[in-house]
């Protein structure tokens, strides 16, 4: 697995409840987890429709530099060092093909202050530290 040479901020990921391996990708942004949470909810609600597994899919395609709910291609084209994602946010242009396979107590190894793990079956983001300890549950609805 290559760790991205850019300093990390938080990884997004899915998770196999069976092995507990995690799919992650970084997100390079600087943001408290928090808002990081309402961001993802933002998402889930106007770009993907409340379909947590779609929303959890596009999110781990790529490598991100920052998520922005609502962005246009045509409005930050010229000011983005990566591709726009419309609705999303915009994409690393240093992105590798396929998303770190981790397991979760290995998550501070990547170099990223939290996890953000999404669970389509409960429609949750749960905040994990760079030990893969739970820190918080947020629910996507509401």
């Amino acid at each position: 697995m290559s760790v991205p040479s850019r300093q990390l901020f938080a990884l997004v990921g899915v998770i196999n409840p069976a092995t507990q391996v995690v799919l992650a990708r970084p997100i390079a942004q600087q943001t408290y987890a928090a808002h990081l949470h309402d961001v993802l909810r933002q998402l889930w609600r106007h770009v993907f429709a409340g379909n947590t597994g779609k929303m959890a899919a596009a999110l781990i395609a790529t490598d991100w530099q920052y998520l922005h709910p609502g962005i246009q291609p045509t409005a930050h084209a010229a000011m983005t060092d990566g591709d726009v994602i419309a609705g999303v946010g915009v994409a690393a242009s240093d992105s590798v093909p396929q998303p770190a396979n981790v397991c979760l107590t290995e998550v501070g190894d990547l170099g990223a202050e939290w996890l953000c793990l999404i669970d389509p079956a409960g429609d949750t983001v749960t905040i994990h530290t760079t030990g893969g300890q739970s820190r918080v549950v947020y629910p996507l609805a509401g």
